[in-house]
């Protein structure tokens, strides 16, 4: 006898053109779909398929009212993401959040049948200090056979992804990074720096201190990329420069280490579990640090190559596709339906 499919609507409270566009959410749905579910999608919860067996929910921020109604009509939940949980340099860290938000977040992660942080800290800390037994550290995923290795590697392209949403620019050292090349370009006027990614509020901010500073020759910024272009510019460039004040995970930096790409990041959040000794990873964010490490690594062409191959290796390792798709399964069977 065939069992019946196993139904699993997905709910993201975001914009839905955005799901195309956010690897993290398009790898999830395409997951559960390998798994052989049949899911369904939304991303309003009043929209939810309350016929499905579990509702599968991006954010704890938004997790509240899909908890709550499945308590009630007796629905698995399934949350997943990053809390930004003791981030004091994370301008959405949950202890910076009000009270009744705080509130909201723990109820729903208490009340979920499994909470999967794609962080291990996060995983740990709160297991530690919130003592929930439905928690799982899954995390996030590159599909290796898509971001691999190119055939050839430039010797003077610094590329960055960052949406341009004005605290994401803050977080990311985007201005730092733009004095940092004011400095490096009276050190090498070959260099070219490229920052792509979706355009946010602060994509005309960026594009005004590049032209205060006088950049426009040497810095490009280009908005969103195909996922085509964008792994030929991990594949190309020199370095992946990544500087950041926290990080839940760092997928494009793992996007990078996979393409062999030379990183240079920070030793904030998940950083240092996602790059290890694959990377350099910088202790603070000033312009003269970002430029000295540039500099020192563009001077190195052999540990350039080093490090490159170390990074392709990692996430072969310990973050290829299959790892985030088989824990899934793991937690959804383990929820006992």
């Amino acid at each position: 006898m065939n069992r019946r499919k196993l139904k699993v609507t997905f709910y993201c409270h975001i914009e839905q053109s955005a799901l195309d566009i956010v690897l993290f959410y398009r790898q999830d749905i395409e997951a559960l779909k390998t798994l052989g579910y049949e899911v369904f999608i939304t991303t309003r919860w009043y929209k939810i398929n309350w016929r499905s067996d579990i509702i599968f929910i991006w954010w704890w921020t938004y997790a509240f009212f899909p908890v709550l109604i499945g308590k009630i009509l007796n629905k698995k939940t399934i949350i997943t993401g990053t809390f930004n949980y003791r981030c004091p340099k994370g301008y959405k860290d949950f202890y910076r959040r009000n009270w009744l938000q705080r509130f909201l977040i723990k109820f729903s992660a208490k009340f979920a049948s499994a909470n999967v942080l794609v962080s291990k800290r996060e995983y740990l800390a709160i297991k530690r200090e919130w003592k929930f037994k439905n928690l799982y550290y899954i995390p996030h995923a590159v599909d290796t056979e898509i971001y691999r290795s190119g055939a050839s590697r430039s010797d003077h392209l610094i590329f960055t992804i960052c949406w341009t949403g004005k605290e994401n620019i803050r977080r990311k050292c985007i201005p730092e990074i733009i004095e940092s090349v004011v400095l490096l370009k009276k050190q090498n006027s070959n260099l070219e720096f490229i920052l792509a990614g979706r355009v946010g509020d602060g994509f005309a901010l960026v594009r005004s201190l590049i032209e205060k500073n006088n950049l426009s020759d040497c810095f490009k910024l280009i908005g969103e990329l195909s996922e085509e272009d964008k792994i030929d510019y991990l594949q190309r460039c020199t370095i992946y420069l990544q500087p950041s004040r926290y990080e839940g995970f760092g997928l494009a930096i793992a996007e990078a280490m996979s393409c062999g790409a030379p990183v240079i990041s920070s030793d904030v959040g998940e950083v240092k579990e996602v790059v290890g000794n694959a990377g350099v990873l910088l202790c603070g964010c000033s312009p003269e640090e970002i430029s000295e490490t540039v500099t020192d690594l563009l001077n190195n062409a052999n540990k350039r190559r080093e490090l490159g191959r170390k990074a392709r290796q990692k996430i072969v390792k310990d973050f290829p596709k299959i790892r985030r798709v088989k824990g899934l399964k793991k937690v959804i069977e383990g929820i006992k339906l």
